[in-house]
């Protein structure tokens, strides 16, 4: 007895690949739902690029902060106080961290770029709540 072999001649081979192909376009038929995240109902969402209302450069810079919060708030919904706080090993950075330092990140170009306050000329109570949060690190990881 000789073992079987599927695509041993053009016709068993046919045969395979239109079951695949009918397979995956089966695949297609489930619903979507569950493989895709919902929009905000801001449809241009997705368009970079100048904004009514503001000038053509901080109109694309703002297209781009609420394409970029989209983003970074789908990324992380749903996830636990556990899952934020997970520390892949002694030199990563959770993702609560991390979204802190996106938090201090747009904070210090707030200050910087509209009141003109450079890193160093922080107040104390500024400097308290986001000197870690922008420095990272050791103490971030604690």
């Amino acid at each position: 007895m000789q073992p079987a072999q599927p695509f041993s001649n053009r016709r068993n081979f046919l045969k395979a690949g239109a079951a695949i192909a009918a397979g995956m376009t089966g695949l297609s038929l489930l619903p979507t739902q569950g493989f895709s995240h919902t929009m905000p109902g801001d449809n241009d969402i997705n368009i970079i690029g100048p904004k009514e209302g503001y000038s053509p450069q901080v109109g694309t810079l703002v297209s781009m902060m609420g394409w970029m919060r989209m983003v970074m708030l789908s990324s992380v919904k749903g996830l636990k106080q556990d899952q934020l706080d997970f520390l892949l090993d002694d030199k990563a950075n959770t993702i609560g961290a991390m979204l802190y330092h996106l938090a201090a990140t747009n904070t210090f170009y707030h200050l910087h770029t509209f009141e003109g306050v450079k890193w160093g000329s922080w107040d104390d109570s500024s400097k308290k709540k986001w000197e870690v949060a922008m420095e990272l690190g050791e103490p971030a990881r604690k």
